[in-house]
């Protein structure tokens, strides 16, 4: 086949580059792709335990000859790093996915998924036709199979890279403080791709994050996660008409309620760009079921509230001070004290940089239309860690599924095989693209040529 027998809309590169696509596309195996994804959900990998998981993905690469190494952390976490090509002249393409679920399976994660959660926050995994439900079968299995996919396609069919495809799977990605199954305190928050890009295994120029969300993403929030002290007194019910009584519960509830309105006036204010930063109240925690009869002295509850990356997590904590100043003066009876537990800035990396413009070129490949647009986002990701040590970053998910999922409302546990194939292809698009060009060439190719042939 010559490059003038290919359709010249097919991706808008050179002949070559467009052979190669499509060679690499045609090695797609969706039942391998099925398999991979299925075998991966049923190996549980709470933050702060996704070794095992990296072990098998691991076996899986390298028995297809790709270079797949483990980098551990520590006794029970790790991140896998697969890399395609040893080209140094040419450009080196990340695409990072994490491995880790924000839930355990079983009891210890039973406050927020339910003594009797849904099939897609359980384990085993089942298929059903095109779907495959189970604890983290979309985000983050679906993902990483998504990615080790794409390597293995471009590896079977001997696209010949002038530069690197590295597929770094990372552990400790959720926003997650702490875990009984994990001595660290810091297994999460992005600790993976700290841990990969400060030991020397991430030297991209370009990267891609796929985390939810099918549109191209090049900003996103970060967080300031708070803790709220209300401090009432102990009390009795049978005794609560004889003196002072003061509930710190029912205190705190009333302040739930007013930052619950707030959260909207919040959103208003710090919304820009392609994020709508959002405000939540995660957990709550009070008294103890054993003693019914009293009320405790205190009750804390923790706020998350997202960053717009034009806005300092300093200027975030002004802001949540501020109302919770409205919130003491309409308590005087008790105290209210106010911890940022965590936080990290927003990021975003340029609309023209090459990661953003080959992704929508990738995108519109494999849609046949113009890139659309998503709503504004308040989702996090491992691209601030990566944008602050200096790679330009740019985010993909899956396709929205021809076949609704069956559960309502949130959900990381229904993947569709259909559109894991589509990401794949696109995925196969963008690092053709990058990968078979020489690093000055991709840098020194403005935004504006986007679409013609070298």
């Amino acid at each position: 086949m010559t490059p003038d027998a290919i359709d010249p809309d097919i991706t808008k590169l050179s002949g070559w580059q467009r052979e190669w696509v499509k060679a690499a596309r045609a090695e797609v195996d969706e039942d391998e792709l099925a398999l991979l994804c299925q075998a991966a959900t049923d190996i549980p990998s709470p933050t702060g335990c996704e070794r095992e998981l990296a072990e098998y993905f691991r076996d899986v690469m390298t028995s297809a000859g790709l270079d797949s190494r483990l980098q551990s952390i520590d006794e029970r976490q790790a991140n896998l790093v697969t890399r395609v090509g040893t080209g140094r002249a040419g450009a080196q393409l990340l695409l990072l996915a994490p491995l880790d679920t924000a839930f355990a399976p079983g009891r210890e994660d039973a406050p927020w998924l339910g003594e009797r959660p849904r099939e897609d926050f359980t384990l085993p995994a089942q298929r059903f036709g095109d779907k495959v439900v189970g604890l983290g079968a979309e985000n983050p299995k679906a993902f990483a199979s998504c990615a080790l996919a794409a390597a293995l396609a471009v590896h079977r069919c001997g696209v010949p890279l002038d530069g690197q495809l590295v597929v770094a799977l990372v552990g400790g990605s959720m926003p997650v403080l702490g875990s009984e199954l994990s001595s660290r305190r810091n297994s999460g928050m992005n600790v993976g791709t700290q841990f990969l890009v400060d030991h020397g295994q991430c030297s991209a120029d370009l990267a891609i994050v796929l985390k939810p969300g099918y549109s191209v993403v090049h900003e996103e929030v970060g967080f300031a996660i708070f803790r709220v002290v209300v401090r009432g007194s102990v009390g009795y019910t049978g005794s609560r008409h004889k003196g002072h009584y003061t509930n710190a519960i029912l205190a705190a509830a009333r302040m739930i309620g007013r930052l619950e309105d707030w959260f909207a006036e919040y959103t208003a204010r710090n919304s820009s760009g392609q994020v709508a930063p959002q405000g939540a109240i995660t957990a709550i925690r009070a008294g103890d079921g054993t003693k019914p009869a009293f009320n405790p002295a205190t009750c804390e509850f923790w706020v998350d509230l997202r960053v717009n990356p034009r806005t300092a997590v300093n200027d975030v904590a002004g802001q949540f001070e501020a109302i919770v100043a409205e919130l003491r003066a309409a308590e005087p009876a008790v105290g209210v004290e106010v911890e940022l537990v965590a936080g990290q800035a927003g990021s975003a990396t340029p609309a023209d940089s090459p990661v953003v413009t080959r992704l929508i070129r990738a995108w519109e490949d494999v849609e046949g239309r113009p890139h659309v647009p998503g709503k504004p986002g308040s989702g996090l990701s491992d691209g601030g860690v990566l944008r602050r040590h200096g790679i330009p970053t740019a985010r993909i998910g899956l396709p929205p599924p021809e076949v609704p999922s069956p559960f309502e409302g949130f959900s990381m546990g229904v993947a569709d095989l259909p559109a894991m194939r589509r990401l794949v292809d696109l995925l196969i698009g963008v690092v053709v693209d990058v990968t078979t060009r020489q690093r000055a060439e991709l840098r020194e190719l403005p935004a504006s040529s986007r679409g013609e042939d070298r």
